[in-house]
């Protein structure tokens, strides 16, 4: 590991100052950082009042950016790949100063596994992996293989409930918390989500993190008793076509590599990889 003489840790004031300063860093690997991008753009939409105060920041040597890190949520940052390692133990320690209830970190591969470490040596807690991911981009949709009965419709208030459990559903299957009733009311009102319809919802995708030249599709979730029919494939395929004649020239999601299932059905579609990441959390 090269001297850390030089690289200091800064925090910029908003998310608009945040996308001003390290723009031209994240978008060398636009569609790798798209969900630093993606939250730091909705968020300097945003009135202030609506969230709690997030973090931005970033490790430089002069200059030159090395690496950034985010927070969003009060327990959880996400971090950029590093142009030096001796920048990870000072974004850590910076990250960690202003995230007092960190309790997990996402990221691409090698850096966020030296950033868990650094992290958890700063809590004295045991670093754990909890998930490996890869980020895949699309620009053109594939025909499916096989047809699926349905079709592809914006999701409407009197879905709430249903896109309520379906929400509980999947924060329960990715282990990740959240506020079911808010995000589907949110992901409704803001024209985020969409539902398969086959005479009745089977299942649903969303967007969100809207970058320069692309979206991130997240959310996908088929209930359990109606997996295994290709719903899912035709609801992302359609959903992805959709965003990409809205004039996106590229849709990104993450895919969970411990599900060959979901890996399988996004490369049929279109989808390709682009690099690994992983979720680490910290024992005490």
């Amino acid at each position: 590991m090269t001297p850390a003489v030089g690289i200091v840790a800064e925090q910029l004031a908003t998310p608009s100052d945040f996308l001003n300063a390290a723009g031209p860093f994240l978008m060398q690997s636009e569609v790798e950082n798209a969900l630093i991008l993606g939250v730091a753009r909705d968020l300097s939409e945003r009135d202030p009042s609506t969230f709690s105060q997030p973090y931005f920041g970033y490790a430089r040597n002069g200059d030159q950016i090395l690496m950034c890190a985010f927070r969003s949520l009060s327990d959880k940052v996400g971090i950029t790949r590093t142009l030096d390692p001796a920048a990870i133990p000072i974004l850590a320690a910076a990250a960690r100063a202003e995230c007092p209830t960190i309790r997990e970190v996402v990221g691409p591969e090698p850096a966020i596994g030296e950033f868990a470490r650094a992290m958890a040596s700063l809590l004295g807690r045991q670093a754990t992996l909890r998930r490996r991911s890869r980020i895949h981009v699309l620009e053109a949709v594939r025909p499916l293989s096989r047809p699926v009965a349905g079709r592809l419709r914006l999701a409407v208030q009197s879905d709430h409930d249903c896109i309520t459990r379906w929400v509980e559903g999947f924060l329960r299957d990715v282990n990740e918390n959240g506020d079911p009733p808010d995000i589907a009311h949110r992901r409704i009102r803001e024209r985020k989500l969409f539902l398969w319809e086959d005479r009745v919802p089977v299942s649903m995708a969303a967007s969100s993190g809207k970058t320069p030249n692309g979206i991130r599709v997240n959310f996908v979730y088929t209930p359990p008793e109606l997996r295994g029919r290709g719903y899912a494939s035709a609801c992302v395929a359609a959903m992805s076509q959709v965003l990409l004649d809205a004039g996106n020239r590229y849709c990104c999601l993450y895919t969970d590599l411990a599900n060959p299932t979901s890996n399988k059905i996004y490369r049929e579609i279109g989808y390709e990889p682009v690099c690994d990441a992983a979720s680490w959390g910290f024992e005490t």
